[in-house]
């Protein structure tokens, strides 16, 4: 499997690793002045965690006026996944990867704040909000903001600066593949977004979809190799096109340019044993 080390060159310069806590930045600030420091805590551990070695840590970083919880989950053990969740609201997708990572160790990295998809922040008096699974690229972010609420250069700089911390966080330990977790709703969106025709068509190289299974449930990849893997083993699939795929901002799109192997494992709200399986499946794929 390839190697990441990209993945340190471009956005570890940001450093968001833990840092002592500084005092408040003064919100009429610009926000390219700001940084993107972490506040580290550590929370007692659970029962859960003490039984199985498991250690959580959160770490506080600035979005604008908002300190985001980006909570790391580690397991001991080799041959295990490192996990990114970016919305709030997919617990189900946090649920199978911890119980996979419990199994094998690895970690899940997730955000925390609101319970919902989307982060809400202020800069300079104004609120803003985005979709933190569109904020990894520039063109993204602009959109993002746009749609959801107001875009403008204070409020894109401090969503980069969020960017890189969470992926400075996230790649802290160079995960052989990006995996990104993620649920959807029956029908909603799902492999056949990708299928000729349909809303995202001119974003896939390759769609399968096994006959007889459930099209909400299937991954998304942007190299060639795991994706005829997952196929084989009997897993639906949709394979980026990495030179036509839309801009969106997207972990996805961020990965194929800086020549990373991603992953996103998608699966239907409440299919918990179904997304495990296919953490499951992909550990083993990835392991080879």
């Amino acid at each position: 499997m390839r190697s990441v080390s990209a993945l340190t060159l471009v956005v570890l310069a940001a450093s968001a690793c833990a840092q002592p806590v500084t005092p408040k930045p003064d919100p009429e600030l610009d926000a390219r002045q700001r940084r993107a420091d972490s506040a580290l805590v550590r929370p007692a551990p659970t029962p859960d965690d003490a039984a199985s070695g498991a250690t959580t840590t959160d770490h506080g970083v600035e979005l604008g006026d908002a300190l985001v919880v980006v909570r790391v989950t580690v397991e001991p053990g080799e041959g295990g996944l490192d996990a990114l969740n970016l919305h709030d609201d997919e617990e189900t997708s946090v649920e199978a990867a911890k119980a996979v990572v419990g199994a094998h160790g690895g970690r899940v990295v997730e955000l925390v704040h609101s319970g919902e998809r989307n982060v809400t922040f202020g800069v300079g008096g104004r609120t803003y909000q985005a979709d933190p699974n569109r904020m990894f690229t520039e063109a993204g972010r602009r959109r993002t903001l746009a749609s959801l609420s107001q875009a403008d250069d204070v409020a894109e700089a401090a969503l980069e600066a969020f960017a890189d911390s969470v992926l400075a966080l996230y790649t802290a330990v160079e995960p052989v593949v990006v995996v990104t977790l993620h649920n959807n709703t029956d029908e909603n969106y799902s492999a056949r977004s990708y299928a000729a025709g349909a809303e995202y068509a001119t974003d896939a190289a390759a769609v399968t979809i096994h006959p007889g299974t459930d099209a909400d449930d299937f991954f998304f990849v942007t190299d060639r190799a795991i994706y005829d893997a997952l196929v084989a083993r009997g897993f639906n699939a949709v394979l980026q096109d990495n030179d036509a795929a839309t801009d969106d901002g997207s972990l996805s799109v961020w990965a194929a340019r800086h020549g990373v192997p991603y992953v996103n494992v998608e699966a239907q709200h409440g299919h918990t044993e179904a997304q495990s399986r296919m953490l499951e499946v992909l550990r083993e794929v990835i392991a080879r």
